[in-house]
């Protein structure tokens, strides 16, 4: 369940992140860092047992300190550079 919308979901596929790689597994504990296949959600969200009324408090995101500015040196290469920074 989603404790943040109070949703049941169903969960099609669940893994461990290592770095780049995945694998597979049937369950997690508390802290494991771990990825859902095929749920809507948010960051930050909550699931748990539909039994339990966890929920975990939002993170606080400080404000950045410093920002930048960069574009392409020519315009003929925006697209180019539009498409490698989505791709960031």
């Amino acid at each position: 369940m989603n404790t943040n919308t109070g949703k049941k979901v169903k969960v099609s596929r669940m893994v461990r992140m290592h770095s780049a790689d995945m694998e597979d597994i049937n369950e997690v504990g508390a802290g494991d860092i771990f990825a859902l296949f095929g749920v809507d959600c948010a960051s930050g969200e909550t699931f748990c047992d539909i039994d339990v009324k966890y929920q975990m408090t939002e993170m606080h995101v400080p404000d950045s300190v410093m920002s930048l500015t960069i574009k392409p040196k020519r315009i003929e290469d925006l697209d180019s550079f539009l498409k490698a920074l989505a791709r960031f």
